[in-house]
């Protein structure tokens, strides 16, 4: 990493801080000490305290992580859902990661379904997640530049499109007025930014991009709209994709895993940090979800059979 004077950067493979200034190094500290006190409380104020901290200090300021060899992500310092990410004591999505390291020798391509900035579209890019192809979607038209910027020294493996996941595709849809770890396609009667997107479905993307023969994995973070994203990629289902999806820990009715297995028929499993378990019926996760301000990561898929490389 070469970051800028005025920038911050951490290095998460190494755990430290590779550039800032010391009053920088003395706030990250702080942080990273609550972080770590408050890790039996599930890190209840971090994000708060990474929002204040942000916007007193390091408002105008840049932040690099490095994920691993040749993988980095630049985001606004002031953003408190990834300013966390320059601490050691917090560790983002890490039965994710562990699920995708254990991908790195598989051959498939990776569809980031609302993509963000690219944190989980450069981590498969890179060397640390096997160099896979990558198509990354992103609504937001601020969210998609930085996500463009980002992915632009992989431009050989990712291909980065502004669309808004659907069960349909070529329709104007409005986004809401959410933050940008929120922000999705607008419900009826939910207040919109004014942000008006083209929508795709995934079996039409795949189509279009030459894909719908590939083996592939799914990761679906389209903010309330997932059932729409399974309607429109119906197809990459039967042809056995992996779907990673969330089950946010605010909802004790498990809604969404209770569509995929009674509506759907996939085969469900929670990950965690050390293991994969098998979710049979909703009503299991009320053992596991117990952080209602968590999003919970799941795969989903139609034959367990099509996936031996991954641990069910």
């Amino acid at each position: 990493m070469a970051p800028t004077p005025s920038a911050i950067a951490f290095d998460r493979s190494a755990g430290r801080l590779v550039a800032g200034s010391l009053g920088t190094r003395t706030l990250v500290g702080a942080l990273d000490v609550y972080g770590a006190l408050s890790r039996p409380l599930q890190q209840r104020g971090l994000y708060k305290a990474c929002r204040l901290v942000g916007r007193v200090a390091w408002s105008g300021r840049t932040a690099t992580i490095a994920l691993g060899p040749g993988a980095q992500i630049s985001f606004p310092a002031s953003d408190p859902y990834w300013n966390r990410m320059l601490l050691r004591s917090y560790d983002h999505e890490p039965e994710l990661a562990r699920l995708l390291r254990s991908l790195a020798g598989v051959d498939y391509g990776f569809v980031d379904c609302g993509a963000n900035i690219g944190y989980w579209s450069i981590f498969v890019a890179s060397r640390t997640g096997g160099g896979k192809p990558v198509l990354a979607i992103e609504a937001s038209a601020s969210t998609y530049a930085r996500l463009a910027a980002n992915a632009a020294p992989h431009a050989d493996k990712i291909e980065t499109i502004h669309r808004a996941i659907f069960d349909r595709s070529g329709i104007e849809v409005r986004l809401n007025a959410e933050a940008h770890e929120a922000r999705g396609i607008a419900a009826e009667g939910e207040a919109s930014n004014g942000e008006i997107v083209i929508s795709t479905s995934i079996d039409d993307l795949l189509d279009q991009r030459g894909w719908a023969k590939r083996r592939l994995v799914v990761k679906l973070d389209v903010e309330d709209v997932e059932r729409e994203a399974l309607a429109g990629m119906e197809q990459a289902l039967r042809k056995g994709a992996l779907v990673i999806y969330e089950d946010h820990g605010s909802d004790p009715t498990h809604a969404l895993t209770r569509h995929i297995i009674a509506e759907r028929g996939l085969a469900v499993h929670l990950l965690l940090d050390d293991r994969t378990v098998p979710i049979t019926k909703a009503d299991e996760l009320d053992a596991y979800k117990c952080d209602r301000t968590k999003g919970y990561n799941l795969i989903a898929l139609r034959d367990p059979k099509q996936w031996p490389e991954v641990s069910l």
